[in-house]
């Protein structure tokens, strides 16, 4: 009968050696688990709280701007409120899709934000042609106005709450990911329900005027037809695109543009890349930004540099701002058109250089993936030169391109720019339609040390 066999002390110390060694690794695999999740945490919950204050912003002045409606009374002032509320509107829109909502319908909030456009659009029309605006669509607008300021107030009392450490918006998104678990937390999603129950009485608006689809069911054109890709290769494009070999899975995003998000290990590198094509989004490195010793100018042909790394095609340099030691230049895409390039505004992408090394440090190209395709604008009606001989006499004309605009309803208008002096100075960008010779939109240059900035 074979003897039973009892560990040496050597191997009893050997196994417990190991055992502890097992523990420490598993302990310090499930430390840096938790130290990657809550950076991943923090990440979003930043995202999160911008998105409500940009929301926050753009609802509040919605609100001024259809008070302000309630007073108008020629086809000017409401051309300009009509504008002035597509605008908001949409960046409205574009804040509250960033937001984590997928459990809650929005349609009334949507209906609300597309509307008030079209609507006061639609009563700029009937004074142009002679027509007076009645009184109940002057109670329309009363209406309209009240539901602006009720939004306003209950998303500064959410800004409030989550300023008080009673909410937080990263927690919401847990609790629909988990199907319920941790609901005692408060929900985000119970405010916004709250505000949709709040559109009982909403007026039924009778006018000429789309009814666009809200930001959350568009799809990225830039995307389209692009193969979902793995967490890997979405893993070896983060790497190439900020040369950061130690990167980690950090999560990844829903919505309308599904990415994956990977971080460093000194978490001061974020990388959002899209699920489908593998398409760098944005990255970010928040790291410490020294004394500026590059100029503007360099900064700028590092920025271009860049881009044209990326592979995304032709770009123009448009515009720059200056903060924190970080140049952010603002390129838009560019197309052929009848021999000549046009500049495509809507397909925008944003480079920051640190100008104290010359490192890209920031980039985001989610205009560009939202917007991109090949477009087929239309021959001028207008010529340049009779597009030219319309323009006010105030200004004079230096430079002419062509440009692909954003315009109401987030269409877009073909137009000829043109860069044009004041005559106080200042420089001044005025879009004549193409089909028609209408003044499309005018902008005033801001320059200052701090950039150069389009109003």
């Amino acid at each position: 009968m074979e003897r039973p066999r009892h560990l040496s002390r050597r191997a009893l110390v050997r196994v417990i050696s190991f055992t502890a060694a097992l523990i420490v690794a598993l302990a310090a695999a499930a430390i840096g688990g938790y130290t990657a999740s809550k950076k991943y945490r923090a990440t979003i919950e930043y995202s999160y709280q911008r998105a409500l204050g940009e929301l926050t912003d753009y609802i509040s002045n919605l609100d001024i701007t259809l008070e302000k409606g309630q007073y108008a009374a020629t086809q000017k002032q409401l051309d300009g409120l009509s504008s002035e509320l597509w605008r908001q509107a949409a960046n409205a829109k574009i804040a509250l899709g960033q937001l984590p909502l997928e459990g809650t319908s929005l349609e009334n909030t949507y209906k609300f934000l597309s509307q008030v456009g079209n609507f006061c659009m639609a009563l700029s029309g009937k004074v142009e042609q002679g027509e007076e605006i009645t009184e109940e669509e002057r109670q329309a607008l009363d209406q309209l106005s009240a539901y602006a300021s009720s939004l306003s107030q209950q998303l500064g009392q959410m800004e409030s709450d989550l300023a008080n450490g009673e909410l937080r918006l990263g927690d919401a998104q847990s609790v629909l990911s988990s199907g319920g678990e941790g609901a005692d937390i408060p929900d985000i999603n119970s405010g916004f329900h709250e505000m949709e129950e709040g559109f009982t009485d909403y007026p039924t608006l009778i006018y000429d005027g789309p009814f666009s689809d809200h930001i959350q069911q568009q799809k990225p054109k830039f995307l389209s037809g692009k193969a979902a890709v793995s967490q890997n290769q979405a893993l070896l494009a983060a790497r190439k695109a900020t040369g950061a070999r130690e990167l980690v899975y950090a999560g990844k995003t829903s919505g309308s543009l599904p990415c994956y998000l990977f971080t460093d290990e000194a978490q001061t590198l974020t990388v959002s890349v899209t699920q489908a094509g593998g398409v760098v989004e944005y990255f970010l490195n928040s790291r410490q930004i020294g004394e500026p010793l590059l100029s503007v100018e360099e900064g700028l042909e590092k920025a271009q540099a860049a881009l044209a790394d990326r592979g995304l095609g032709t770009f123009a340099y448009r515009y720059y701002s200056l903060s924190g030691g970080i140049l952010t230049v603002n390129f838009a895409a560019v197309q052929e058109s009848g021999g000549m390039q046009a500049v495509l505004y809507p397909d925008l992408v944003k480079v920051g250089v640190a100008l104290d090394t010359g490192e890209v440090v920031s980039y985001d190209a989610k205009g560009y993936i939202q917007n991109h395709t090949e477009r087929e604008l239309p021959a001028a009606a207008v010529t340049e030169e009779a597009a030219r001989a319309a323009l006010s006499p105030r200004l004079t004309p230096e430079s002419h391109a062509m440009a692909l605009v954003p315009s109401d309803g987030l269409s877009e208008v073909y137009c000829h720019e043109f860069l044009c002096r004041g005559q106080d100075g200042e420089r001044v960008l005025v879009y004549v339609d193409v089909q028609t010779g209408m003044e499309e939109q005018i902008l005033i240059l801001l320059e200052s040390d701090a950039g150069v900035l389009a109003m």
